[in-house]
């Protein structure tokens, strides 16, 4: 038996960085992976998802460019696509084998079984290897949701791994979910010159982030001038053999379909974990934690198996905190403040409370759309919008964005609510000229009653 002081299971996001914090401070630390480090992330979600998203952005900006007076004529290589995929995702993957390395980290290949408690037990390609630790994390992520009536093949049916790794450009995509990992995968293929419907059985898009019914609306308008079908209120039941069946409140329809692909989320990944030995709790799928990531006695949870948004950077954040908590580095908190990002066309970003939410409670809030924005009409792209509300003492409690570089706008609505920053705070910032970032100023400006640049 090898002695460790935490045994990590899992090298995604969350456990990879809590092994590199661990070994930055000290404390010796195993981790566990069956598969690639970097999870589903790196290899399989995130970085392939926006490597698609960036790759194929020509496409969907010809219409703007044309505009301008610059004609593209774009083609797609899908074997050259694969190999960029492959050394972006090769590249960050030796990335973190290095940070680990130098922290001193122990990397084990195999797949983990909590034994009892301080004990993990590892089957590897050269047999099984057993733990022991003073602790044990838990960071295996999630995986795809499949539906009864279709099943994954890889073929027609497929999850977000087997439509990242490009295998044809169908001619009538059905994506089945109108969520996040639907919309993106679905803008991209759509750039690729497939002809996407998105199937939701929802009456919105996007349906449990917390979009705005106005931003949703302007989503909406967006994907359908770009020619991606939206159906809501319909349910995906099962394929036949040119397609797929629908059924709506009107009954049921059969739709055209080369591939279909299920995109209706994901779920932890706890089968054969054995969390049952060391008495953790399972609540709606996933493991039950204090605030401080506690699961049992000496073991933690943290990223997707914990629950909540089921986002890379929530998992890291946790990551790194409970290192340090595991360290004596810090005290057990509150929840950190997440931002949300989609990467679509336009891209949609929010934090905070949603801002119809904050609405109904008679919160105030400002708006700034981008059509009335410089920078905006400089780069063709006037397409979205800025709310921002504040609580009745003045402080920024949410803030939504839709529009381009919406990913990247996020942070500073982000910091001032870490930071309890006020609107007023906010609008007193000087922000440089012509830049996006305006808009969020603009926004705040609004909600103060004294608006810039619209009525």
């Amino acid at each position: 038996m090898d002695r460790t002081q935490v045994v990590i299971v899992g090298g995604g996001p969350a456990g990879y960085v809590c092994a590199r914090r661990l070994g930055q401070l000290g404390v010796e630390a195993v981790l566990v992976e069956r598969a690639h480090l970097g999870g589903t992330c790196l290899n399989e979600g995130c970085i392939p998802t926006k490597a698609l998203y960036a790759a194929t952005s020509p496409f969907g900006h010809r219409r703007t460019f044309a505009r301008m007076g610059i004609a593209l004529d774009v083609t797609a290589d899908l074997a050259a696509m694969r190999a960029w995929l492959d050394e972006v995702i090769v590249g960050l993957r030796g990335g973190v084998e290095k940070l680990l390395a130098g922290s001193q980290v122990d990397v084990v290949a195999g797949e983990a079984r909590i034994a009892g408690a301080g004990e993990v037990r590892v089957v590897t390609p050269r047999g099984e290897r057993t733990l022991a630790g003073d602790a044990i994390v838990l960071a295996t992520g999630s995986s795809p949701i499949e539906l009864p009536g279709l099943p994954f093949d890889g073929e027609r049916v497929w999850s977000s791994r087997d439509a990242l790794e490009l295998p044809r450009v169908p001619e009538r995509l059905v994506v089945v979910g109108g969520g996040v990992i639907g919309l993106e995968l679905g803008t991209v293929y759509r750039r690729l010159g497939s002809e996407v419907w998105v199937v939701e059985l929802l009456d919105r898009l996007l349906p449990g982030v917390g979009l705005s019914r106005r931003g949703e609306a302007l989503l909406r308008r967006a994907l359908t001038a770009q020619g991606i079908e939206v159906r809501l209120g319909a349910r995906a039941e099962r394929l036949t053999g040119s397609g797929v069946v629908l059924r709506t409140g009107a009954g049921e329809e059969e739709v055209p379909a080369d591939a279909v692909l299920v995109a209706v989320g994901r779920k932890p990944q706890l089968d054969k974990l054995g969390v049952e030995n060391v008495g953790a709790r399972i609540e709606r799928g996933y493991v039950a934690t204090d605030r401080a990531f506690a699961a049992a006695p000496g073991v933690y949870a943290i990223g997707d198996v914990r629950g909540g948004w089921l986002l890379a950077h929530k998992a890291s954040h946790e990551g790194l905190a409970l290192a340090e908590l595991l360290a004596g580095d810090r005290v057990a908190g509150g929840e950190a403040v997440v931002p949300q990002a989609i990467f679509t066309q336009p891209e949609v970003a929010l934090v905070g409370i949603p801002l119809d939410e904050a609405a109904a409670q008679g919160l105030p809030g400002g708006r700034f759309p981008l059509a009335a924005l410089g920078r905006a009409w400089a780069e063709g792209e006037t397409e979205g919008q800025f709310q921002v509300a504040a609580d009745r003492d003045g402080r920024v409690i949410g803030a939504e964005i839709v529009g381009p570089h919406a990913s990247d706008l996020i942070a500073e609505a982000t910091l001032a609510i870490q930071a309890g920053l006020t609107v007023r705070e906010l609008a007193e910032t000087v922000h440089a000229h012509p830049t996006f970032p305006e808009g969020l100023w603009e926004a705040a400006l609004a909600l103060l009653g004294r608006p810039l640049h619209t009525s």
